[in-house]
Parts: structure tokens; sequence; C-alpha cells
């Protein structure tokens, strides 16, 4: 099931890039890294904002399992963290790629983008499958695992477009902060392949939590 996300995912990106084209006059060596740079600053900010959010949230559920906080504790950060999700989300489906680029760039960034789009399109579905009682476990886990699939495919595709620009040597592309789940190398696409195969990593550190018919309760 997850290595047919990860096909259908590929499928998308590939349809959607083949409907774009290259019209524009050609940008500059300069303008092509500094529109790479603001692209990879602004999935890096994305990043952040939702790591911050789900920290939080994690921080309240933990507290709140262990009679720490309140209902309305952690209903509060319940509401930070789908507003987030939301809000970054929508960003996200904002973001424009320049058709000045060379074709191989532009097409890495619009793959990227539409990665980025399906990931945190489906964090938001996740955030607000979080506080439903209908919502099991390994329900909202498999949800996340296919952001988490989404997530890895851009951040490669990101990583190839820096490295065809000159922004990044070929063999650092490991080392890429953008997105990496703690502990984890991320970089290439058979990353992301092996990402569905495995049962835990969230990225971010989202969650699990249980359906328990009259609440969430952590795991």
């Amino acid at each position: 099931m997850k290595k047919a996300l990860l096909t259908t995912l590929l499928l998308m990106v590939m349809i959607l890039s083949a409907c774009s084209n290259n019209s524009s006059a050609p940008a500059s060596e300069e303008e092509v890294q500094e529109t790479v740079q603001n692209f990879y600053n602004e999935m890096t900010k994305f990043d952040e904002m939702g790591k911050s959010s789900l920290e939080n949230f994690n921080t309240t559920l933990t507290s709140y399992s262990t009679g720490a906080a309140t209902d309305k504790e952690l209903e509060k950060a319940l509401d930070s963290f789908q507003d987030t999700a939301s809000d970054i989300a929508d960003q996200v489906n904002d973001v424009k790629i320049s058709k000045s680029l060379p074709e191989n760039v532009e097409t890495l960034l619009r793959d990227a983008a539409i990665a980025f789009q399906s990931a945190y399109s489906i964090k938001e579905q996740a955030s607000q499958s979080a506080a439903s009682p209908e919502v099991t476990a390994d329900e909202f886990n498999a949800m996340n695992q296919q952001a988490d699939v989404a997530m890895l495919y851009g951040i490669s595709k990101v990583n190839q477009a820096r490295v065809a620009v000159g922004l990044l040597e070929e063999d650092s592309e490991a080392e890429t902060e953008l997105g990496t789940v703690p502990g984890t190398v991320v970089s290439t696409e058979a990353d992301a392949d092996a990402a569905a195969d495995t049962d835990s990593g969230n990225a971010g550190g989202t969650p699990i939590v249980t359906g328990t018919g009259t609440g969430n309760s952590a795991n």
C-alpha cells in the first residue's frame, strides 16, 4: 500500500510536470541560483513552522496523558496544531515556480512543490482527525507516513535542484537540514521508498494518538 502511494505520487508529479512549459526568457545564472535558494528558504520556513507547532502539541498531549495539562490546554494546543497545518498547506499551494528557469531546474522545483503540497495537505487532514474518536492510532500513523513519503520525495527534488545550480555539492546532498526526521539522513528517492516501508519516524515528531471513544490519548 505504501509503495503504491509513492507510485501514485510519482505519476502525479510526472503528469503535472509534463503539462508545464517554459516560455519565458531564460534567467541568468545568478537569478537561477537566487530563485532556487529562495524556494529552499521558503520550504525551510514552512518546515520550521510545522515542527514548532507539532512539538507544542506533543508536549501538551504528553502532559495531558499524565494529568499535568487540562482539557482546555489540550484543546488550545490542538487548535493551534490544526491552524498551523492548514496555514502551511495554503501557503505551499501559493508558491509559484518561475518559467524563466532552465527546464531541468524548473521541473525539479515544480516536482518538489507538488510533493510538498501533497505532504502538507495530508498533514492538514491528519491534524483535523487528531481529535476524532473515530480515528485509531494506526489510521493516524498511516496518514502521517503518507505525508512523510511525499515530503521525502520533495526534499530529494529540492536537493537535486540545489546541486544542479551549484548551491550544493552532490556528495553533500545527504547533509541537508530541510525536513529531515531527527536522527535520519534523507537525500534520495531511495530514502523516500525506504521511509514508506518503516513503521516509525513521523516527520517533525507527529504524535501517535489512539481513538478512545471519549477523546484521544497518547499511545
